[in-house]
């Protein structure tokens, strides 16, 4: 795995990195960013399952990517690691879905939403592209490139970040792409969905 570690200070909005395999909090003013190339888990657009026993976390079907990504820890504490056959990788950022997707935002404050930055995700015995990953929830605007801009989505939870985050690291990833990588295909940041008639 391929490392350019940086100090990628990017403001309050940007989630905020716990320690390796713990998912992140949402409330540092600045947080250094981590680009590794290899195997990790991408949410951005994974739909998630609440614990039935009411838990604080739930569990988001995020897709297992190659490539470059920007996340928590240095690059060898997020290398995917098989004990016992199972394999875990961490879920970090990348723009590889906004070809594909758009941009929804659910501006209401009473939005769950799951944070699934630097979570401990557990890849499919069966489907070596998917992972389940257990991402802490949230609550308050989002933003997401889940729900196939319906507003009407809203209502579940997705995995995502606040709109201000979304917003930086998305452009913050094109960025540093173009500068350091110009070889490597990245995506812009994706589009906005259209608001929802009122």
């Amino acid at each position: 795995m391929k490392a350019t570690a940086i100090a990628a200070l990017i403001t309050a909005a940007i989630l905020t990195a716990g320690t390796s395999g713990q998912a992140a909090s949402n409330n540092d003013i600045t947080r250094q960013a981590v680009f590794c190339e290899g195997t990790y888990a991408l949410c951005i657009r994974a739909l998630c399952t609440a614990d039935p026993s009411g838990g604080s976390t739930v569990e988001c079907g995020c897709v297992v990517e190659q490539g470059w990504s920007m996340g928590p820890g240095n690059c060898a504490s997020r290398q995917p690691v098989t004990k016992d056959g199972v394999t875990t990788v961490v879920s970090s950022y990348s723009n590889a879905f906004n070809n594909a997707d758009k941009t929804l935002t659910c501006a209401n404050k009473d939005t769950q939403w799951a944070n699934c930055y630097g979570a401990s995700c557990v890849v499919d015995s069966h489907d070596p592209k998917a992972a389940a990953c257990k991402c802490p929830v949230q609550t308050g605007a989002m933003s997401t490139l889940g729900g196939s801009c319906d507003h009407d989505n809203c209502s579940k939870i997705w995995s995502a970040a606040t709109p201000a985050a979304q917003h930086i690291v998305s452009r913050y990833f094109y960025r540093y792409m173009k500068q350091h990588h110009p070889k490597d295909p990245t995506n812009p940041p994706a589009a906005a969905c259209f608001k929802k008639p009122s």
